[in-house]
């Protein structure tokens, strides 16, 4: 089986500018580090090529959209599946302060604000803090949108799709979140997917979850803060974890099966000082597998020890996605 090419990730804008000093690696600003569905794939039973493409083939009358009745049933089964919705939000600059938030279902891929008159829902909304934010029951498949038509936001999804769902019906989903009484917002975006159930073989997506990470050679259970000395880099890989990428059949556009593997991707990142590289493994157009070795490069100019977190976000190309957090007290000698 092939190895699949990891596509999809958290998209994050923001309204501030990016200096030519920023380095993504290093987390010194609010950001949303990764965002998470569970389950990140909502698989249906019944559906085929046929009522995909005919719930999106009535806009060429002037916007009105056909919905065979056997798709309005599948609809109704399986959009209202209720998610788990998880953010790892990052503001170390923010001493707890509060933020707002929107979390928001979108029709067009390309609205990475989500914003586009009629082409947007409203899913969550709040205050939090930095760290993880989590919300029970998100359900973007069962919302309608404001268009005037009450156009189902799956069907209309499907509809602005160049390829109408058959790679799985993907919805963007973006996390809004802004400080009071300053000008910071930044916008990030995650796909969920709803797929056909086009072949047997199909089964619904697992969310991909690192065994664990070696710092320096040596394991690093959850919870241990690592003390470790000196401004040389440290080495740090993930455990073993080939044996949980998940091998899973897609259709071809000819509506045959391909069978892939899961390529997973880390993104690594920390408080303090770089890491190298930003992101690792995945599988590019030449079929090669990237290797998932890192190094951590402390703050060459500090003088004093200070408390470095670290953030490793896996994603395993299909819109599973999750992370680990873990912690050292550094002292430069």
């Amino acid at each position: 089986m092939r190895r699949a090419l990891a596509v999809l990730g958290v998209v994050v804008a923001a309204t501030a500018c990016i200096t030519p000093q920023d380095q993504p690696t290093n987390v010194h600003d609010l950001r949303v580090l990764g965002m998470q569905f569970e389950p990140p794939e909502v698989l249906m039973t019944g559906c085929n090529a046929q009522l995909l493409l005919g719930a999106a083939a009535g806009a060429s009358d002037g916007g009105t959209i056909s919905l065979p009745p056997q798709f309005q049933l599948l609809l109704g089964l399986y959009a209202g599946t209720k998610l788990q919705f998880k953010a790892l939000i990052a503001d170390p600059a923010g001493n707890g302060r509060s933020l707002d938030y929107r979390l928001l279902g979108c029709a067009n891929r390309g609205d990475r604000d989500c914003n586009n008159e009629g082409d947007f829902v409203e899913l969550a909304k709040g205050t939090t803090v930095g760290g993880e934010l989590e919300l029970p029951d998100v359900q973007p498949g069962i919302q309608f949108l404001d268009d005037g038509l009450a156009t189902p936001l799956l069907l209309e999804v499907i509809n602005q799709d160049t390829f109408k769902g058959l790679g799985g019906i993907r919805v963007p989903v973006v996390l809004e979140l802004s400080a009071a009484d300053t000008s910071e917002k930044i916008f990030a975006q995650k796909l969920m997917v709803y797929s056909c159930h086009f072949f047997p073989s199909m089964k619904p997506n697992v969310t991909p979850v690192l065994p664990g990470i070696l710092f320096d050679g040596d394991p690093w259970p959850e919870g241990e803060v690592k003390k470790v000395r000196g401004k040389q880099d440290f080495p740090l890989r993930p455990e073993d974890f080939s044996a949980l990428e998940e091998p899973y059949v897609v259709p071809s556009l000819q509506l045959q099966p391909i069978d892939l593997v899961e390529s997973w991707k880390i993104t690594w990142m920390t408080t303090s000082g770089t890491m190298s590289p930003y992101n690792s493994g995945g599988t590019d157009l030449r079929g090669q597998t990237g290797r998932h070795n890192a190094r951590w490069r402390p703050d060459q100019s500090a003088n004093e020890g200070k408390d470095v977190d670290f953030y490793f976000v896996v994603r395993d190309g299909r819109g599973g996605n999750s992370w680990l957090k873990r912690s050292v007290r550094w002292e430069p000698d």
